[in-house]
């Protein structure tokens, strides 16, 4: 049993072992110097993380330390955590692609060029989506989504069939998999753009508001990014449909997604669906 002697001893040794406060900012300017070199330069840095240029070279520096709300926007801004104020950053790590695509987008699409959606326009909630199979022309798939705000950006997630051959004509309960997809502001409607983490497959689908009158109704269309084959369309009508809350029997609903013989679309959707050059 340690004396309390020996316990005092080895937490003024773990004490004097820590780095101190000016080690501590000074790591964290290292790295925030390494990071910054990816906008090209401390202004274009400074620009990208809306952080003060003069604030920002104290961080550089070492004489100040970011409050939490401007660190959690410089680690997600450039795909880091935290340990970016304790750890020097290893600088033959290759950058996030998610990091590098925000950069890059964030140079891009500049103030005047507001992709936000207002909730007015696309509120957040639970939607079902119908669209065309590429697949099985003649059928129509079905999923539950659920729609949210994740700071300015509108995001989407979604369970979907695996894609399948067209020579298969019996389906019953195919595999699900998820799709994540965001949304953006186009000019005179909405832009998704749907990923696909288990391949490297995109789906663009544009979408307007309102059909036969109804606000709640998204019709739209899709194009997969993806290489021909027989018996395949590459796009194809689709709504979207918004599900006022409360959305009762959500389980029931979910359980229902997957592909629909076109008789049991609902008759509204249907010829939007299967027309061969929708909107």
């Amino acid at each position: 049993m340690p004396t309390e002697h020996a316990r005092r001893s080895a937490r003024a040794e773990a004490v004097a072992s820590q780095p101190s406060n000016l080690e501590l900012r000074a790591v964290f300017g290292q790295n925030l110097r390494l990071l910054s070199t990816r906008e090209g330069s401390v202004s274009a840095a400074c620009r990208a993380l809306g952080i003060n240029r003069t604030q920002f070279n104290r961080y550089l520096t070492g004489t100040a330390f970011p409050r939490p709300d401007l660190l959690y926007r410089i680690c997600r801004h450039y795909g880091v955590d935290a340990r970016i104020l304790l750890e020097p950053l290893n600088d033959t790590a290759p950058p996030k692609m998610s990091a590098e695509l925000a950069r890059v987008l964030h140079e891009v699409i500049d103030a005047p060029l507001d992709f936000r959606l207002d909730q007015t326009l696309l509120p957040s909630g639970i939607y079902r989506l119908w669209r065309r199979s590429f697949l099985l022309p003649d059928r129509v798939i079905m999923s539950l989504a659920r729609v949210w705000r994740d700071g300015l950006v509108t995001r989407m997630k979604s369970y979907e069939p695996h894609l399948i051959s067209p020579s298969q004509t019996e389906i019953t309960r195919p595999a699900m998999h998820p799709c994540h997809g965001i949304f953006l502001r186009a000019e005179d409607g909405i832009t998704l753009v749907t990923l696909f983490p288990a391949t490297r497959m995109l789906r663009f689908s544009y979408f307007r508001q309102g059909l036969a009158g109804f606000g709640a109704l998204y019709p739209g269309y899709s194009v997969l990014g993806r290489d021909h084959a027989d018996g395949m369309v590459r796009s194809g009508g689709t709504v979207l449909e918004f599900l006022p809350p409360p959305v009762t029997g959500l389980m029931a609903l979910a359980r229902s997604a997957g592909y629909r013989d076109a008789a049991t679309v609902p008759a509204m959707f249907r010829n939007h669906l299967l027309n061969d050059h929708p909107l």
